[in-house]
Parts: structure tokens; C-alpha cells; sequence
């Protein structure tokens, strides 16, 4: 997973996981606008996260962010 948040931070980019109701939720942001985010279901955390987090590195670089 670290490799994961190495490349969002190269990328100039936040990340923050945060719990909302009941759900751990990450967000990415590229300054104060959130650029990609997602919720996480009740399995595995890490491997969720891992998971979630490529999904959305992906999406953002065919956005081409």
C-alpha cells in the first residue's frame, strides 16, 4: 500500500481516510477539491484499501489527473 500512497503524493495529490457512518471512506484532493473518492464495505480493511485505492489511481490517470 505504500507504493499506492507514494504515487498520489508524486502526483501532488492528498489523501484522507476518514469513518462515516460506519463506512471508512478515502478521499482524494488535489487542493481542496476532491478528485476521486470512494466508501469501503465491511471486508478486510487493508485489502480493501489496497484494492480501492488502485481503482481510483487508475481513474484518475485516464482522467489524466
Amino acid at each position: 500500500m505504500r507504493d499506492l500512497l507514494e504515487k498520489v503524493l508524486k502526483k501532488g495529490l492528498n489523501i484522507t481516510f476518514s469513518e462515516e457512518n460506519g463506512f471508512s471512506v478515502i478521499r482524494i484532493c488535489k487542493g481542496d477539491e476532491v478528485v476521486a473518492s470512494c466508501s469501503l464495505g465491511a471486508a478486510s480493511f487493508r485489502d480493501s484499501v489496497e484494492e480501492s485505492l488502485q481503482a481510483l489511481l487508475m481513474d484518475l490517470d485516464r482522467k489524466g489527473i
